[in-house]
């Protein structure tokens, strides 16, 4: 049985079940101009569920006011998306229109001083998502706003089919020249030239250049599709249950060719995801992509399974566990794997409370490219035929691993005030080209317990040992290694000496002692 659990506490609101397969995203209608200059426009639209987007710009160069009123004859209220002030100022507004829009008058006051606007409608947007969830968005740069003819280029990654707006500040000159896949929402220039283009560009970057003109500021947006609507929990019970309405993109269930569940935000319930009772391969990637999760308790939950991928996932966990916090419960952690083998753990951001990954019986499999941390990080118990490679973890133990064989534990960076890799009742263990040079630090390694372990080319400075071998730890080589700057190169206990053990061609530089002895 296949059980996979992804919980996904923070993003748990109602939600429709059904996903459409086609972009519906445009423009509804754009503003023209209701009377004088430039703070008033009238916007008829033929679509229910519109976004209205109002975009205000006061100033060429610098701009005192701010904005005082907006006022719309069909009683639309705007919420302010976002504001940006390097000199002049920018503001984006947003509203929902539920019916569509004849001559609706859209009138804003600045104080003090003239508005420009520009107010269009999107059709096809998430109403109740509307924007993309990605961290860079809104973007915002500033530019030179210098006379004559220059070039200010943005950009921002977007997480799906988005529709994404750049609104440019331009100083008393003409709009800008189209940007390659962009399309002006209507003649600019002056002061103000919002452009849009329709991406499906789920984790690449978005460009936008304004050129020909003098642009001052650049703010640069986007709004989701209804089409990429956030997916209701997937459960899957059995091999017939990979289908595209349970989030398969792709794929035939076998070893070569897996079924893919990709690129989608689930808004959890009790779980995000659930598969259960299946030989099938699967692979789940990109499931959460650039946001920001706050999971009561475990986030990804992986038990009694064999050949899949977690990968490219941001997840952050809380400090409550699934057991209630009792003293013999440890399931936590961001990620937390039992009884499982034939996996990639790879390239995900966990910020866990207890720590980012906890795991128990596993083998052959692979944990990659990880980054984050939490009270504890990497800690696996009763391995076989795993690499644990790559990771940046920062805990009070980054990497810890016990009764385990055949492993490759290397080109890892431990950020600690303890321990950063500790090894327990372990043999056939590589460790190697790790950093662990944290000031403050009390091991570097920490070998308890444990034969067969190979510890060679690592830096280990600034700790209180560089390492530690302990309670019969014996028949272990170090080699290589570059060990400085420690109270303690080497620290051994009356059972496991220097002696019964290999060390040789270490460099040992401006250590208080290179080797010690309890």
């Amino acid at each position: 049985m296949i059980v996979v659990t992804i919980i996904l506490s923070a993003l748990m609101v109602s939600m429709p079940q059904a996903v459409r397969a086609t972009s519906s995203l445009g423009l509804d209608g754009v503003g023209n101009r209701a009377n004088g200059c430039c703070g008033s426009q009238l916007l008829t639209t033929n679509n229910p569920d519109d976004v209205i987007v109002l975009v205000v710009e006061c100033g060429y160069t610098s701009c005192d006011g701010n904005v005082s009123s907006i006022t719309d004859s069909s009683g639309l209220s705007y919420t302010l998306r976002t504001s940006y002030a390097p000199n002049d100022k920018l503001w984006e507004y947003y509203a929902i229109a539920s019916t569509p829009l004849s001559s609706d008058n859209i009138t804003v006051v600045v104080s003090g001083w003239p508005a420009w606007m520009m107010v269009f409608a999107v059709k096809g947007a998430n109403t109740a998502t509307v924007f993309d969830i990605a961290p860079p968005l809104p973007a915002s740069t500033p530019c030179t706003g210098a006379f004559g003819q220059n070039d200010c280029t943005i950009s921002a990654e977007t997480s799906a089919v988005d529709f994404v707006i750049a609104s440019t500040a331009i100083n008393d000159a003409g709009a800008c020249k189209a940007s390659t896949g962009f399309t002006e929402v209507t003649q600019g220039g002056g002061a103000l030239d919002v452009d849009y283009q329709i991406v499906d560009a789920s984790g690449s970057k978005t460009y936008f250049t304004c050129s020909g003109t003098d642009p001052t500021a650049i703010v640069l947006d986007a709004l989701v599709s209804s089409d990429s609507q956030p997916l209701a929990p997937i459960f899957i019970d059995g091999n017939d249950g990979f289908t595209a309405d349970n989030g398969v993109k792709g794929g035939t269930g076998t070893s070569d060719d897996p079924y893919v569940i990709s690129g989608w935000t689930i808004q959890a319930q009790s779980y995000g995801i659930e598969i259960a009772n299946t030989t099938a391969y699967f692979t789940i990637t990109n499931v959460v992509r650039n946001s920001h999760i706050s999971v009561q308790g475990i986030g990804i939950r992986v038990e009694n399974s064999g050949n899949f991928q977690l990968t490219s996932n941001d997840i952050r966990s809380g400090g409550l566990d699934e057991c209630g916090g009792a003293p013999a419960c440890e399931r936590w952690g961001a990620i937390f794997l039992n009884i499982s083998s034939s996996f990639d753990v790879s390239n995900n951001s966990l910020e866990g409370g207890p720590g980012a990954i906890n795991g128990f019986n596993l083998s052959n499999a692979s944990i990659v490219g990880n980054t984050g941390g939490g009270e504890d990080g990497i800690t696996l118990h009763h391995l076989s035929g795993l690499l644990v490679s790559q990771n940046s973890i920062r805990a009070h133990t980054p990497i810890a691993v016990s009764s385990c064989g055949d492993l490759t534990i290397n080109n890892n960076t431990a950020d600690s005030p303890n321990a950063g890799i500790e090894i327990s009742d372990c043999n056939n263990v590589l460790v190697s080209n790790n950093t662990a040079n944290v000031s403050g630090g009390e091991e570097g390694i920490w070998v308890t317990g444990s034969d067969g372990i190979n510890i060679t080319s690592n830096t280990l400075s600034y700790n209180t040992n560089g390492i530690l071998l302990s309670n019969f730890a014996t028949g272990n080589t170090i080699t290589g290694n570059l060990i400085s700057n420690n109270q303690c190169g080497i620290q051994t206990d009356s059972t496991s000496t220097v002696d019964q053990n290999s060390v040789a061609d270490n460099t040992f530089a401006g250590n208080t002692q290179d080797y010690c002895s309890l």
